[in-house]
């Protein structure tokens, strides 16, 4: 075919994905999966061929991002049952002191977003928000845009969230890189956030609810567990802080030492990512659940009730994948590499532009990341960058998906729901708000790619 067929056959499956899940409602993982079908049938791929295919996509994208999301989901629903996101909040508030109460619930919402998703975090956090609110008093927006986006900015730049690690394994990203450079870049972003926030909250007053149903909501859902007593702060933060450091120090001990080094050997079997998570999920349910009084049964109870809100995500990942992978197989990701790249724009800005406009037009981070990744990667492999570089890239594109969140964003809805703000005043904090942490995102990445340049 030639190259302007490919284009348009890759544009036409963009614009096929936006139209199913925006205006058919489609499922994403449907849509991903049977734009991916028609666009190997199209594309040229013969008929014996196209099933293989599929598979060889999804199988290739879930080897590791089914194992590493999963892991993770189970990590923070112990977390959240055994107290610990409670725990956390109260300490740091008892730190910064009511004036700086919506840093607190920002620093709250960043430690407790790195294992937890983001749409589950935030509910289990909102009688936290709500008890702070009702306590001080004053304006919703106070305590609500800080939390919230400090989360989502955790949720689109640091593994083990689903997007980011999607889209890193499309792009062939070192994990350990991504996970340093994405913690780097996340603190920028909450404190854009945060400070973004104070002024938008003064210019727009919501009141604090009194609605009894926002006092009992929370997380995946109630366990009926018998806990002896609370965990200390210093043992929730261990056990966030166990799996980062395991999986950082695989990275770091490999450029530092070597690769022939013991040490870098040993870091190699217990940095790497799903067995990292799994080392901390299992010290987890030892210091937050049998310690405090928590049975085998509750355990596996526990773990149990993690499974069932990943399954989805778990899919649609997979599912991009192979929508990844079709276009790869048919050309149109070298054909959109090849223009992309006649551009003569900044990849890191170019990755960060499309997640945004993909981001805008169909909602989803997730989503976002995963599409705009297959269609990155090829330009990276002619550009010959260094793993460092290719860390970097995925992790402009993950805050790409964080900015322009509005009305097709499951998490503008339940953020305005629960905290009973209006779509119009949403639409002038919220989306505003996402959108100064994205740009915030694509600046701290440009730093460190320059940075990286100079001495590379």
């Amino acid at each position: 075919m030639t190259t302007t067929t490919l284009l348009l056959l890759g544009l036409g499956s963009i614009a096929a994905i936006l139209l199913l899940i925006i205006k058919g409602k489609v499922h994403p993982f449907i849509t991903l999966m049977s734009v991916a079908l028609v666009l190997a049938l199209v594309g040229g791929i013969p008929l014996a061929e196209v099933a293989p295919l599929l598979i060889t996509g999804m199988g290739n994208t879930l080897g590791s991002v089914a194992l590493i999301v999963t892991l993770g989901a189970i990590l923070g629903r112990i977390i959240e049952v055994s107290g610990g996101a409670d725990v956390l909040a109260r300490w740091l508030l008892n730190t910064f002191g009511e004036k700086r109460a919506p840093f607190a619930l920002g620093a709250t919402g960043f430690i407790f977003g790195i294992p937890v998703f983001v749409d589950v975090g935030l509910i289990v956090l909102i009688p936290i928000v709500f008890g702070v609110a009702r306590r001080l008093k004053g304006n919703m927006l106070t305590y609500a845009l800080p939390i919230a986006g400090a989360m989502l900015a955790v949720h689109c730049v640091v593994p083990p969230h689903p997007g980011i690690v999607g889209g890193s394994q499309l792009l062939s990203a070192d994990i350990g890189l991504v996970m340093i450079f994405g913690l780097i870049a996340a603190v920028p972003m909450w404190l854009v956030a945060h400070f973004v926030a104070k002024p938008l909250a003064a210019r727009n007053f919501v009141p604090v609810s009194d609605a009894d149903t926002l006092q009992a909501v929370g997380g995946t859902g109630p366990m009926n567990i018998v806990k002896t007593r609370a965990p200390s702060v210093a043992l929730v933060l261990s056990t966030i802080v166990l799996p980062l450091a395991l999986i950082m120090g695989g990275t770091t001990f490999a450029v530092v030492l070597g690769e022939d080094s013991p040490v870098t050997a040993v870091f190699s079997l217990i940095g790497a990512s799903h067995v990292a998570l799994l080392i901390g999920v299992v010290y987890a349910a030892a210091v937050l659940g049998f310690r405090f009084g928590w049975s085998r049964d509750d355990v596996e109870n526990v773990i149990n009730s993690a499974l069932p809100p990943v399954a989805a995500v778990i899919l649609i990942t997979g599912a991009g994948g192979m929508f990844g992978f079709t276009l790869r197989e048919t050309g149109v990701a070298d054909a959109v590499a090849d223009l992309l790249g006649s551009t003569g724009l900044p990849v890191i800005f170019l990755g960060w532009l499309l997640a945004l406009l993909i981001r805008a037009a169909q909602g989803s981070a997730t989503v976002s990341m995963l599409t705009t990744a297959p269609l990155v990667a090829p330009l990276l492999t002619t550009m010959e960058l260094e793993p460092i570089q290719i860390a970097l890239v995925a992790v402009a594109i993950g805050a790409g998906t964080m900015g322009l969140s509005h009305v097709n964003d499951s998490m503008f809805w339940i953020w305005s729901r629960y905290f009973a703000v209006p779509v119009s005043t949403s639409l002038k904090t919220w989306t505003v708000v996402s959108t100064a942490a994205s740009v915030a995102g694509l600046v701290a990445v440009w730093i460190m790619w320059m940075l990286v340049a100079a001495v590379l």
